[in-house]
């Protein structure tokens, strides 16, 4: 059986903050989402460079506004650009008519800076309304990658999306889970290893999501030889091959 692993970013910088405080109350308080600017993201591109790995990055277009240098290698190093929302808003707690304008504001954002239109969405905080997937797939959307219901990728049509892709996303395989709870390295790396080996043989399918911040990514130089075992053993020990969410998308959901 044919495996794969989708390796995503969600790319989180200042934000997760920006999205509850005012401006004035950022400058220095919040370093853990600066750290994405000065070196998570380019670290992380730098892995994937090294490992000639192709990664799905999930853009807001409030982060593409604070770091467009590093938005530009993204697109320049051949990454997939995919959305992630405009500012880290709650979809399922949007009115219909306002949720439809950001959706359409931060698809243009990502497409004129990227050059080409986005065909993969992420929800922020990991919410949609009924409306989300209608409005993405009239906007040109493949697939949708905030699911947590199912192990594999499957056919969105019931849901308003014809012709779209759910991606599921593990949050067993995601930086963030662990390290929001303080774990230790060994004992995050233990867990994500753990669902990394039941998924890959159970589905054939897994999706790997990082985070460039200081607190809960693997973007840090002392966390990094976990994220390198992690992609090692998806690809030795398993046999899997490294894919961007549109890859699998044009592919198709199985039958």
């Amino acid at each position: 059986m044919s495996r794969v692993l989708a390796v995503t970013v969600n790319v989180h910088g200042l934000g997760p903050e920006a999205a509850v405080e005012p401006p004035s109350a950022l400058f220095g308080r919040f370093a853990h989402g600066k750290y994405a600017y000065h070196r998570g993201l380019a670290r992380l591109m730098d892995i994937f460079k090294a490992l000639e790995i192709k990664a799905t990055f999930f853009w807001p277009s409030y982060e593409l506004a604070q770091a467009p240098a590093l938005f530009d290698r993204c697109v320049a190093e051949g990454h997939e650009i995919a959305a992630h929302g405009r500012a880290f808003e709650d979809h399922m707690s949007l009115p219909p008519a306002e949720e439809k304008a950001l959706l359409e504001e931060m698809h243009a954002a990502l497409t004129a800076r990227a050059g080409r239109a986005p065909v993969g969405f992420r929800a922020p905080t990991g919410t949609l309304s009924a409306a989300t997937i209608p409005t993405l797939q009239r906007l040109g959307y493949r697939y949708e990658a905030s699911a947590v219901d199912d192990d594999a990728p499957y056919d969105l049509t019931p849901d308003g999306g014809p012709g779209m892709m759910a991606l599921p996303f593990s949050e067993g395989l995601c930086d963030a889970t662990h390290f929001r709870r303080r774990l230790t390295q060994s004992r995050a790396e233990a867990f994500l290893v753990e669902e990394l080996d039941a998924l890959l043989p159970a589905a054939g399918y897994a999706c790997l999501t990082l985070h460039p911040r200081a607190d809960i990514g693997l973007a840090r130089e002392a966390r990094l030889p976990v994220l390198l075992r992690l992609l090692d053993r998806a690809r030795d020990v398993h046999g899997a091959r490294f894919v961007t969410c549109a890859e699998l998308a044009a592919q198709g959901a199985p039958a």
